[in-house]
């Protein structure tokens, strides 16, 4: 089964697919957020409104204890958020992540790591 998620914060091109049926989920992140000229927290309560699936929301910080900590606030926003937590990230316990995937259904925070 093949699966349509937009790489976007313009929410007219989100609104289009929605429109089509077709849209399962989008994928954005600050940069494309701060592109439409709009506030960050107005954008993304416009994509919760239209989209009912998978959300991918990015962590601004590079420190990983405070990824942690934004990745759990965005999880509260919606039921249908994904965080996004970039790789290579250095942490004092875990060394520095190659690859750290942080997925949060429902808001529990889970993270898959490969450490070097």
């Amino acid at each position: 089964m093949v699966k349509i998620f937009l790489d976007t914060a313009d929410i007219d091109e989100i609104r289009e697919a929605a429109s089509w049926g077709v849209l399962d989920g989008v994928t954005t992140n600050p940069t494309l957020v701060a592109k439409t000229g709009r506030k960050w927290s107005e954008v993304i309560q416009d994509i919760l409104a239209l989209v009912d699936g998978p959300i991918s929301l990015e962590v601004t910080t590079t420190q990983a204890d405070e990824m942690i900590k934004q990745g759990r606030q965005l999880a509260k926003l919606h039921k249908n958020v994904v965080v996004y937590v970039p790789r290579g990230v250095k942490h004092k316990a875990w060394g520095t992540l190659t690859v750290l995937v942080v997925c949060i259904p429902r808001g529990v925070l889970k993270d898959v790591h490969e450490l070097e």
